[in-house]
């Protein structure tokens, strides 16, 4: 459920704003109602610490495992101080291997010599001059003097021309000697790029402190938090004021705590324009669903409804309807107990993997589907948990069975179902609001609708009678409850329900309704692929299976490596539909928008 929340303002002396903030800080309940953009010397200082910190544990690589330490600020620093020192020097390294690769492209056409000998012919009466220039120049300046051509290009040569005694160089521009020779500068370069191995190395070492960066940030954060908080209050004359929101069941809590203090401390409800955060607390049950939606990143917002026990239930029969497979079920429980005996404590994770396996097995053996094979659906026990309405390979059972219209006709069922549920909660929600009653003619124009989809996708007829008269009546409840807002006459609320626009829009939300309920046919088709996809690597491998040897080992890969992406594949689809169905189909019809934002009590953390 939600958490209902109390707008906290408090009120107290400039002169004692810091042992007031302190001890709302110590409290740790109250959600500021928003971001102070306060200045100070402190704050400055604060973040550009943090950025620093950030900066260090942005270049640590996340996939290395963590080792325990304990936490120390001083470490902490010195840590990202010898991250950021690393780092530099890694730059260096790698701005002097740039800068080499330059010189060894400058210089490759000249060959490998050595740069000091050249000084020493120089001392010695003979001078050498470099040249690059085309080919016209370099044969008339070969005919005056002694030259030797190095290299050459189609457009280019390069060349050297001594002068020994009186003679002289010409007075065409000469090429300037590098530093050091092609062997040097290869040494050199090897001498970084060794350089920077190890500093990669010390870094995937330093890696498994990340966590000691992580905590110091979070302690940062929250001091940023504070000092923004501090430099940033409203002020009057000489009071300063703030306000925030925090759960109601710490409202005598804190009124005991400003008493104690000597502040002033308004609690009230919060009013429409108030941003509220959802704080979402269920029973050890329901909080099984939490891990998926903080991977999804959704939040109901403090107006709506926390569906969470909906999606839990919904989501486990679509997952095992999806993924179809007994076997992929088995090995998900498998995996799971696995990870769960390494880990050495459990968690709402692996209470929803453990769930959805079970499903999946519960779901693949009433159909059985165990890794899409007639062979192993065919063992006689396996046969016996198998409703033939249902089954995956109805062929095994007697009689003419068509299961996958009775799956579609199963799929429309959970539609309506589901999302009459959510009208219904609509209505429950929205009352005693007048408005609440045009949930009641959606649910009855869905259950109408209902009879025309089965009539449209299986054939079903006749279309009984009180199915249109269902659709009529609920579009009737709509135009009449739709606009009836608070404060305003019911007949100027029916008129507002009779303006065209609004009755188009209600004929484009009616077609929706039909699309909607047609839509949860998906659990059907992609559990029906999944089924296709694990027979057809079946039906490549069985040749190669029946003979021993090299046959027999592609055969087994193929099989792998087949099952493998068929899992791989369910999963995406359990992204793209099985979640679907609950974020845009249910949560739609629910009016829900997921508009929340996490509940963060402002509060302090160790130094």
């Amino acid at each position: 459920m939600i958490v209902k929340m109390k707008k906290a303002s408090f009120i107290f002396l400039d002169s004692e704003k810091d042992s007031a903030l302190e001890a709302i800080r110590k409290a740790g309940v109250v959600h500021l109602e928003q971001s102070f953009a306060g200045s100070s010397d402190s704050l400055a200082s604060l973040t550009a610490s943090y950025d620093r910190l950030d900066k260090a544990h942005q270049i640590l690589d996340a996939k290395v495992k963590v080792t325990e330490e304990e936490y120390s600020a001083e470490a902490a620093e010195a840590l990202a101080d010898e991250i950021l020192d690393l780092l530099e020097a890694k730059k260096e390294a790698e701005d002097r291997r740039a800068s080499i690769a330059a010189d060894l492209v400058k210089w490759e056409p000249w060959g490998d010599f050595d740069p000091s000998e050249v000084s020493i012919l120089r001392s010695r009466g003979v001078d050498l001059g470099f040249y690059e220039m085309n080919k016209a120049d370099w044969a008339d300046l070969s005919g005056s003097g002694r030259t030797f051509t190095v290299s050459s290009t189609k457009t280019s040569v390069y060349g050297i021309v001594a002068a020994a005694g009186e003679e002289t160089l010409p007075e065409t521009e000469t090429v300037q000697l590098p530093e050091f020779g092609i062997s040097e500068l290869k040494q050199q370069d090897q001498a970084e790029k060794s350089k920077i191995e190890e500093i990669e190395a010390k870094l995937e070492t330093l890696a498994a402190r990340r966590e000691l960066l992580e905590k110091r940030m979070e302690v940062l954060d929250q001091d940023i938090q504070y000092e923004s908080l501090r430099s940033g209050l409203g002020n009057e004359d000489s009071l300063v004021y703030f306000s925030g929101f925090m759960p109601e069941r710490e409202g005598e809590s804190v009124k005991a705590l400003a008493s104690e203090n000597g502040w002033a401390v308004i609690l009230s409800e919060p009013t429409e324009e108030d941003h509220v955060p959802s704080l979402v607390e269920n029973n050890k049950v329901v909080t099984t669903i939490k891990p998926l939606f903080d991977v999804l990143d959704v939040l109901p917002g403090y107006r709506e409804m926390d569906i969470s026990l909906d999606f839990l239930i919904s989501f486990t029969l679509f997952f095992a309807m999806i993924i179809g497979d007994a076997g992929y079920g088995a090995l998900f429980l498998l995996i799971t107990l696995f990870a769960r005996f390494k880990a050495k404590k459990g968690g709402p994770a692996f209470n929803l993997m453990f769930l959805l396996s079970t499903g999946t097995i519960v779901w693949g053996g009433l159909s059985g589907n165990w890794f899409g094979s007639l062979a192993l659906g065919n063992i006689e026990f396996l046969k016996g948990l198998v409703i033939p309405q249902i089954a995956a390979f109805p062929e095994l059972f007697d009689g003419n069975i068509d299961s996958g219209a009775t799956i579609k006709y199963m799929c429309f069922v959970i539609a309506t179902i589901q999302l009459c549920i959510a009208r219904l909660k609509n209505f429950i929600f929205k009352m005693p609001s007048l408005v609440a009653f045009e949930q009641l003619g959606w649910l009855t124009m869905l259950m109408g609708i209902y009879h025309i989809v089965l009539f449209l996708v299986l054939g079903i007829t006749p279309i009984p009678p009180y199915a249109m008269k269902m659709i009529g009546g609920g579009l009737v409840a709509i135009i009449l409850f739709s606009q009836q807002e608070k404060g305003v006459n019911f007949f100027k609320g029916v008129l507002k329900g009779l303006n065209p626009i609004g009755l188009f829009q209600l004929f484009l939300d009616s077609i929706s309704l039909l699309s909607d309920i047609i839509s949860y046919i998906r659990l059907f088709a992609v559990g029906l692929a999944s089924l296709a996809i694990a027979t057809s690597f079946n039906a490549m491998a069985a040749p190669m299976m029946a003979e021993p040897g090299p046959a027999m080992i592609a055969g087994a890969l193929i099989l792998l490596l087949g099952h493998t992406l068929n899992i791989v594949m369910g999963a995406l689809s359990l992204i793209v539909h099985g979640v679907r169905l609950n974020m845009l189909e249910y949560s739609g019809h629910l009016d829900m928008e997921w508009s929340g934002f996490k509940y963060e009590p402002f509060k302090g953390l160790k130094s």
